[in-house]
């Protein structure tokens, strides 16, 4: 019954492909062309059609020449191009059919793409990376992307894709280049690659028929043995080539192995053998593409036979296309000898030839055009082909072990994480996106680790809750252990054991962890590439889907098809703008305008990040943090901007809008009843709602620092009230080395109070408001507003580059310098708060004091965009965020605390964003922008201020209003389709 189902299958399968494949379907016009061209050939000229000579685009003009002198003397059918460069290849195409009697069929080697032989190509991932993926149609858009690559390159062939079944460790030559251990996921993968081949208009080749994955030696080296039996070759092995030559793939390539249960000769490679390539390939699954023999210069074969004759034997055995043979002059001869004996017939002859010339004819070789090689690389490094990059690496992510659902991480308020790492760069994909999403004491240790460093790296991280670990100098080789150490290994075992949460990230061969298994979560990459570094940290704290799943076993801990789903997105993570739909050509111009401002001297530098949806898109530091030269460069990550304004929302809207939701503080009320002291005012009566819109009547701004002067005129400070080194009476951070009384705040509240009110009703945007607003949150909850801040949103989003006082906390070398305060402080106020005002109350205050980098005001940014979830919290309610962010009068464009845009159009804000964003600027030049109908963030952050605030440049000339309006033009040219988008 099974075999009659089996029968059934082929048959359906078959019968389909013809009807819609066009590969094998030999078309009239095909076969005429075929046979026209046959009738026209010389004995000779036909023998030459039937080999692939090996190319190279790296080496001298000698050896061009003396290709070009076999091409023009023996005719061949075909060239395979291996090492070099995408220009000369074109170039010595151009040339060499030129030369070419008739059109040749150029193929390569291109199993993760024309990488794997040219320089300057798009790398993909191996095929043991694209075996753990789950969405099998990401391969037929690989397959395609491939081709449309190759035909760039003007190849028409790809000897790909690799359908043997790794099923042994220790195999040497193919490992990573196989999809894994299961016949059913292995078939699927190469079915699915070699079908977006060929929709692509390039030939693919199911190899190394029948089976080079259960062997421990390189047939480059030696000749394989495959000792099972038929009945398991014909379940396992062999199945993926089955189904491939079910639905008809363009061609097979027959490995030099020696398979006794198939052809016991002794020493007879597969490839040479009739039993195998005549009697079971094309007679018996009857099979009628493209039988190419693997390269017959490899040792394989020719250990033992003479050269030219390993390419008789080949022919002899029913291969169609013999591959990089040896001493042509020699095989040629042998062939045309074993015509004139009989050994081989000429209706034999004919009939390879024939198949031959149908695949020129189906590639479009009728009427051979010349390449060109310009623009060859753009067309190498399309958009898309980025987008596809990434998806695969990240789709690949398995999270193979997950102890109690550790991951992704969350309370990341109540971990102290470490990151060790061992061996490798200090700056790496994985490291430097874990820093993005949470604070890490980062460790480095040698690869060896020998025992006393390892108790040392212990004893470090004894107080630490959550260890990540990982590993690098990974190779292919079990013989190397695939890259593991002992030390390596045995560090992650004692941490696994100690009660820490210890997480493994490897970026290597699954195989590898075999020597792993005591940590709680495992995450593979399978690969040591930027991509799936970012894509491995991501994963950890649920800034992506993990999906991936293993395509091998590596030990009973880890056994093939084991990975935990993670189905959703928690936290932001990374995208390449054409994944969100928006048009990266278009988003880079963001560089170009931030350049020209920067050599206008609008600000010495800059840092800028857009994000949509739940991503980030765009995201560069760019000049320095002075002007002089040598002076520190913007890192988006490490550089911690002075927000001044900023602060409004990002810690004092943020806080009211919490008590409001938890009904302990009511917008209506007088704020007298939270802070009594001022019933005796008239301010008693003002009410939080009309501070948060800045209709309470309190003025603008007073410059209350001019009072602390002895001398105004000299500008001297009032030393009753400052001192220049801290001590427990002079105990208030005011700037870099300058300290005043600790009733030095008490003061300037006193002042503040004394305030006379202006009529209200009226809006007046108010520093002061905000500062009265900051000590009212203060009250209500009976802590600072840094320390409510932290606590309440700051450390549980994992905001870990923001702060109040990075000065007074040892941060100051993260913060540019935002003036070179000649008015009142007399230094340059770099770590310090910026504002004066805000600077008497201690550098903490409701209307500035808060620094922060474009990472931490995104992930601030996501959250209110998605409604008040981040992470595995819920942060607010979606009405909370609604009733603040709205427009609140007809007369005024403000919410409720946040900003709005303006319907005059004011250079504040984007001239494209929707009445529905909301955010705020800073004086010394920042913003935080949300607008939820785009699904947009943008965050921009400079210190325009410095080493003058009289620098207004970037206001004028509303900088951060055109670089944001660059990411809506993103958008437009994307949906117009002008993108070159998927």
């Amino acid at each position: 019954m099974m075999r009659f189902v089996r029968w059934l299958f082929h048959l359906l399968a078959v019968c389909s492909f013809w009807l819609m494949n066009p590969w094998q379907a030999h078309s009239q016009p095909g076969r005429a062309w075929a046979d026209s061209l046959l009738r026209t050939m010389s004995t000779e000229e036909k023998v030459g059609q039937l080999f692939m000579l090996t190319a190279y685009s790296n080496q001298t003009e000698n050896d061009y020449q003396f290709l070009q002198s076999l091409i023009e003397r023996y005719h061949p059918g075909g060239l395979i191009f291996m090492q070099g460069s995408p220009e000369k290849q074109i170039e010595l195409i151009n040339r060499y059919q030129a030369r070419s009697r008739y059109p040749m069929l150029i193929a390569q080697d291109a199993e993760w793409g024309p990488s794997m032989r040219l320089q300057g190509t798009q790398a993909y991932p191996r095929n043991m990376t694209l075996g753990a993926i789950q969405n099998d149609s990401l391969l037929y858009q690989l397959g395609r992307q491939m081709a449309y690559e190759l035909r760039q390159l003007g190849v028409h062939m790809n000897f790909a894709p690799v359908a043997d079944i790794n099923n042994n460790p220790d195999n040497p030559v193919i490992n990573d280049r196989s999809f894994g251990q299961e016949r059913f996921n292995v078939a699927r993968k190469a079915l699915m690659l070699s079908r977006g081949l060929e929709d692509g208009g390039v030939i693919a080749c199911a190899k190394h028929f029948p089976g080079h994955g259960d062997t421990g030696v390189d047939s480059h080296v030696d000749l394989p043995v495959i000792p099972h039996s038929l009945e398991r070759l014909d379940t396992l092995e062999l199945y993926p080539f089955y189904r491939l030559m079910d639905v008809g793939i363009g061609s097979v390539m027959v490995g030099h192995l020696h398979v006794p249960a198939l052809d016991p000769t002794p020493n007879r490679s597969a490839s040479l053998s009739p039993r195998i390539v005549q009697s079971l390939i094309r007679d018996r699954i009857g099979y009628q593409g493209l039988i190419v023999t693997d390269a017959l210069n490899m040792q394989g074969v020719t250990k033992y036979f003479e050269p030219g004759e390993v390419a008789l034997q080949a022919l002899l055995a029913g291969n169609d296309l013999l591959l990089s043979a040896e001493n042509i002059p020699r095989s040629v001869a042998l062939i045309l000898e074993a015509l004139q004996s009989g050994k081989l017939s000429q209706e034999t002859l004919d009939n390879h030839v024939r198949r031959v010339l149908l695949a020129k004819y189906r590639v479009g070789l009728t009427k051979w055009k010349t390449l060109s090689s310009a623009n060859v690389r753009a067309e190498l490094h399309r958009p898309e082909a980025d987008v596809l990059r990434k998806q695969l690496y990240e789709q690949a992510i398995t999270l193979a072990k997950n102890d109690r659902g550790l991951l992704p991480l969350g309370d990341l308020d109540n971990r102290r994480m470490a990151y060790v790492q061992v061996g490798g760069v200090k700056e790496n994909g994985l490291v430097r996106n874990l820093r993005i999403y949470a604070e890490i004491t980062e460790f480095y240790v040698s690869r060896d680790l020998p025992e006393a460093e390892r108790e040392a790296l212990l004893r470090q991280l004894a107080g630490f809750e959550t260890v990540i670990v990982s590993g690098f100098g990974q190779s292919q080789r079990r013989s190397s252990s695939y890259g593991v150490t002992t030390g390596m290994s045995a560090t992650v075992a004692s941490l696994g054991t100690s009660g820490r949460e210890t997480i493994l990230v490897w970026c290597g061969n699954p195989y590898a962890l075999r020597f792993f298994g005591q940590e709680q979560a495992t995450v593979v990459a399978y690969e040591d590439v930027e991509l799936a570094q970012q894509a491995a940290a991501s994963a950890i704290f649920g800034g992506q889907r993990i999906t991936g799943r293993l395509p091998v076993t590596a030990s009973g801990i880890f056994p093939e098809g084991a990975g935990f789903q993670v189905r959703r997105a928690t936290r932001l993570g990374f995208a390449l703008p054409e994944e969100v739909g928006m048009d990266s050509r278009t988003l880079a111009g963001i560089d170009s305008l931030a350049q020209h401002y920067l050599g206008k001297k609008a600000m010495p530098g800059c840092a800028i990040l857009v994000l949509r949806g739940n991503d980030v898109v765009y995201h560069r530091g760019f000049g320095q943090m002075e002007y002089q030269p040598g002076s520190q460069r913007i890192d988006p990550w490490a550089t911690s901007y002075d927000l001044a304004s900023v602060t409004k929302v990002a810690a004092t809207t943020l806080a009211a809008m919490r008590l409001v939701e938890q009904g302990r503080l009511n917008l209506d009320h007088p704020i007298g009843r939270y802070l009594p002291e001022w019933n005796g005012f008239d301010k008693g009566q003002i009410t939080a709602r009309q501070l948060l819109q800045h209709t309470s009547g309190l003025p603008a701004w007073q410059p209350l620092f001019l009072k602390t002067y002895s001398d105004p005129q000299r500008k001297i400070i009032d030393r009753n009230r400052f001192r220049f080194e801290s001590s427990e009476e002079f105990s208030l951070p005011v700037g870099p080395g300058l300290y005043a009384r600790a009733d030095l705040v008490d003061t300037v509240w006193s002042q503040i109070a004394a305030i006379p009110l202006l009529p209200k009703g009226r809006v007046r945007y108010s520093d002061l408001g905000m500062i009265v607003l900051g000590k009212l949150i203060e009250r209500i909850t009976g802590e600072s507003l840094e320390s409510y801040a932290y606590s309440q949103f700051f450390r549980p989003l994992g905001m870990n580059r923001t702060w109040f006082l990075p000065g007074e906390k040892g941060l100051d070398t993260h913060c540019p310098p935002t003036e070179a305060d000649q008015e009142w402080r007399q230094c340059v106020v770099k770590g310090y708060v910026h504002d004066p005002n805000a600077a008497l109350l201690g550098g903490i205050a409701g209307h500035a004091g808060l620094f922060s980098n474009v990472y931490d005001l995104a992930k601030l940014g996501a959250m209110l965009l998605h409604r008040g979830g981040y992470g595995e919290r819920q942060y607010f309610l979606p009405v909370t965020i609604e009733e603040f962010t709205r427009k609140q009068q007809a007369n005024s464009r403000k919410g409720l605390g946040w900003d709005k845009p303006s319907s005059e159009g004011s250079g504040h804000v984007s001239s494209f964003a929707s009445e529905e964003t909301f955010g705020h600027t800073g004086f010394t030049g920042t913003c935080l922008w949300v607008d939820p109908r785009e699904q947009l963030v943008f965050v921009f952050l400079s210190n325009r201020t410095f080493p003058t605030a009289s620098n207004k440049l970037l206001l004028q000339e509303n900088v951060r209003g055109k670089i944001m309006d660059q990411a809506y033009r993103a958008l437009a040219v994307y949906r117009s389709g002008r993108s070159g988008a998927m």
